[in-house]
């Protein structure tokens, strides 16, 4: 998803109505950075919802990472069950 919306920022940055066809841009400034196929870029940059798409999966990741900081790792578990003996 970042490297979508990476894309969708580089035609925003670099399209005019009227006058920048999509296909320049595709070979000009994102297929050297991004190899793909303009049929693949065509379909990226007519996706809808990717900055809400992009927020949810941050969050999601977010949430994944606090949830594994709050369990115990195997040495932590070891040490604990060391110091009962």
């Amino acid at each position: 998803m970042k490297q979508y919306k990476l894309i969708i920022d580089i035609v925003n940055q670099h399209f005019v109505e009227g006058l920048t066809p999509y296909a320049a841009i595709w070979r000009m400034y994102v297929n050297p950075v991004y190899p793909m196929s303009y049929n693949k870029f065509m379909q990226i940059i007519n996706m809808s919802g990717i900055e809400k798409q992009l927020a949810e999966a941050e969050e999601e990741q977010r949430i994944r990472k606090e949830t594994r900081e709050e369990l115990p790792n195997q040495l932590s578990l070891f040490e604990v069950e060391e110091s009962n003996l």
